[in-house]
């Protein structure tokens, strides 16, 4: 790999806001949703008014993730931080217009960015919930694809694209 730039690194970031019926207490999945409105029932879903969906993300990051590529995620809202990380696969058809979804499982949909995720809803920290049940919360999920670390097993070295 040729020498790369940090803007090449293949990072997106999606936007989103709290609502007072986030409770983040799905254990298998989170997901962020381009609409405003949700009930108690939407367990899995901690932010609204997402920037992006599945079929919104940039041709570098689909094609890492269509690849079977690895995946570092990072909730932020306000100071607190929330990092794990999953990957992607070739059946991942990254099409739903209005939501995306990180799996524990290996359970695909439309919805489905990521597979094999190390965290759920119900592992992020109550206090970023709490913030998050505010509708004027901001909040960032920054996705970001990674490539194998040659020195070990751990996959933990930003991917970037060569230019």
């Amino acid at each position: 790999m040729s020498a790369a730039r940090k803007e090449d690194r293949v990072l997106e970031t999606i936007q989103f806001n709290g609502h007072p019926n986030i409770l983040g207490t799905h254990g298998n999945t989170i997901e962020v949703t381009k609409v405003a409105e949700i009930s108690k029932r939407a367990d899995c879903i901690i932010g609204v008014n997402a920037s992006k969906a599945c079929s919104d993300l940039g041709p570098a990051l689909r094609k890492h993730i269509q690849a079977g590529g690895q995946l570092a995620f990072e909730i932020r809202v306000g100071e607190a931080s929330f990092k794990f990380k999953g990957k992607g696969g070739s059946e991942l058809e990254l099409s739903d217009p209005h939501e995306l979804v990180l799996r524990r499982s290996d359970f695909v949909s439309s919805r489905t960015a990521a597979i094999s995720c190390d965290a759920a809803a119900l592992d992020v920290p109550r206090e970023m919930i709490k913030l998050l049940q505010d509708n004027r919360a901001l909040g960032a999920l920054i996705i970001s694809a990674l490539e194998p670390d040659p020195s070990s097993e751990e996959i933990s070295v930003p991917l970037f694209i060569e230019s």
